[in-house]
């Protein structure tokens, strides 16, 4: 196996200072070519964690068994350098969300230059997962989301990826802009996961996809099909947009979970309350809008009325939706 680390773009900021947008390329043979991408949100910090996990894997596995890899795996841990630096979501000085700045322009702003040098080397890859963490907000459950004209060709890939749910929706025209539109329009089938919440890491969410990651990459031949694998712990429920259930805060207060994250709830369950610093008294009762899997939770405590506070993917869409996972 052949490691190199190369440089996609080299920033110039103020005072002769320069941040390259790094990469790591790992080749085992002639095999299909797949990247993992991560940090175009510089608050979202879930996927530099995989990406260390991949790389350690990586190497760990060649050096057991030579040939372990038969293609190759690009990573990118921090595709908006800046943003990772100052923990902004953005792109710092500009203000601009480079998930809204695809495909770009290699002459434009720094954002789209940024855009524009992803796209170029991401051309003509098997397979690409694009890894989010929710905002410092929401916490989620590991889950992929798939843009519904896309979702017949990603399919097979995303339920090998060892997740809890494959969200199905409708892409609005803000979403044209985004890394995983442009690709997949482009014919790289690309993949987002969303896991975890903004600003922190959670390993175990890490190693569960790390699993998933393994699976359908020996699927595509990228990794030998004689290694095994650590098993799949999870077959995801797949959800169309009517399937998920909203829940909004009824007021402003602060609020105090009663249940985890991926718990399965009943209607009328008590998810928690929103409370009055002031008054020392509850304001509001949180409760399950239907019967479910509870994929999404506030995590930040402050709220505002409107606030969006849970989503249930619903019980009774369940059994409509359940894909297997193929051995």
């Amino acid at each position: 196996m052949r490691h190199h680390q190369d440089d996609l773009l080299t920033l110039r900021l103020a005072y002769r200072e320069r941040i390259p947008l790094r990469r790591s390329v790992y080749t085992g043979g002639d095999g299909p070519r797949v990247a993992l991408v991560s940090g175009v949100h510089g608050d979202e910090l879930e996927g530099l964690y995989l990406a260390h996990r991949l790389s350690a894997w990586l190497e760990a596995a060649e050096r057991r068994r030579p040939g372990t890899l038969r293609g190759t795996v690009e990573v990118y841990p921090a595709i908006n350098p800046l943003g990772l630096d100052t923990l902004d979501r953005e792109v710092p000085t500009h203000r601009v969300d480079l998930n809204r700045s695809f495909p770009g322009h290699p002459s434009g702003l720094l954002p789209q230059r940024l855009a524009a040098a992803l796209v170029e080397a991401l051309d003509g890859a098997a397979l690409v997962v694009d890894v989010h963490a929710s905002n410092v907000f929401l916490r989620e459950v590991p889950q992929a989301r798939l843009e519904r004209p896309h979702a017949e060709s990603l399919l097979p890939h995303a339920v090998r990826l060892n997740l809890g749910l494959v969200w199905l929706y409708a892409a609005p025209t803000a979403l044209r802009a985004t890394l995983s539109h442009t690709l997949n329009e482009r014919g790289v089938p690309t993949l987002v996961v969303e896991m975890g919440v903004g600003m922190r890491v959670t390993p175990t969410l890490g190693e569960q996809v790390l699993v998933g990651l393994l699976h359908a990459w020996q699927a595509l031949g990228v990794l030998a099909a004689e290694i095994e694998l650590p098993a799949l712990g999870h077959v995801p429920l797949v959800a169309e947009d009517g399937d998920i259930r909203y829940l909004n805060a009824e007021t402003s207060g602060m609020f105090v979970p009663e249940v985890g994250v991926g718990t399965w709830v009943v209607p009328g369950q008590v998810l928690g309350y929103i409370v009055s610093p002031l008054r020392g008294e509850p304001l509001a009762t949180v409760r399950a809008p239907d019967a479910g899997l509870l994929f999404t939770l506030r995590e930040y405590p402050l709220v505002y009325e409107g606030s969006l506070m849970a989503r249930v993917f619903a019980r009774e869409a369940q059994a409509a939706h359940v894909t297997e996972v193929s051995p």
